[in-house]
């Protein structure tokens, strides 16, 4: 890929070099983005011994960024979206009780959250033509929910010798996370931008049970004034 893209340069760039280490013509610009993504929230594989299922689940996210351009190819990109996600979830696990029986853990609904994201990107640029840029970017950000919808029901069921019992609460999600936000862009004419990113959750982002982690991929489109 990075050869193809290296042979790609030499034949379309031409009023400027490849990997340009000049000075930027303009330090600070603000840009707005707006798109889709995909998420879902993923335990480690045998954390729940019978099943683990995950769907990913469609939402938006629509923000501002602002550049600090050092050189023509490096920036500093802070950020900050508004964005939903969504998905459906089921877990199930056995152990053995008190009572030395078999016992049912299994917990399954639909989410649907809102969050205002914050990240700092880290943006290498490379001059593909003379008014096509490509763009490496990479940083960590932070996360705040704002609201949660959807149903969360986690069921215990104890088989005791004489009876059934049961005991049902609703699931915790975890308010806050804290990851790294990865991804490539395309710069058009110096304004117009399209570009994807992977977002990687480090956070558990269950409080009950407790684990867990978001993952997150975004697409975007935008305009740099």
């Amino acid at each position: 890929m990075l050869s193809f893209v290296a042979l790609f340069s030499v034949g379309t760039v031409k009023g400027q070099d490849f990997f340009d280490t000049s000075d930027a013509t303009k330090f600070f610009t603000l840009g707005g983005r707006i798109g889709f993504n995909t998420s879902n929230r993923t335990f480690p594989s045998g954390h729940f011994n019978q099943w683990s299922n995950n769907s990913w689940g469609i939402g938006f996210n629509v923000g501002a960024v602002a550049n600090l351009n050092f050189k023509e190819y490096l920036t500093l990109q802070p950020g900050i979206f508004y964005e939903s996600r969504s998905g459906n979830y089921a877990y199930l696990t056995e152990y053995i009780n008190y009572y030395g029986t078999t016992s049912s853990y299994y917990e399954m609904g639909h989410l649907r959250a809102y969050y205002i994201t914050v990240p700092v990107l880290g943006v290498v640029k490379f001059n593909l033509a003379d008014y096509i840029k490509w763009s490496v970017e990479f940083g960590p950000y932070f996360q705040v929910k704002l609201k949660e919808t959807g149903q969360n029901n986690v069921t215990v069921l104890y088989r005791e010798p004489q009876s059934n019992q049961y005991l049902q609460y609703t699931a915790r999600h975890r308010n806050y996370d804290i990851g790294f936000k990865m991804g490539s862009g395309l710069q058009f004419f110096q304004h117009y931008y399209v570009g994807f990113h992977y977002l990687a959750g480090v956070c558990n982002a269950w409080k009950l049970p407790s684990g867990g982690r978001n993952k997150s991929w975004m697409f975007t489109v935008g305009y740099d004034f």
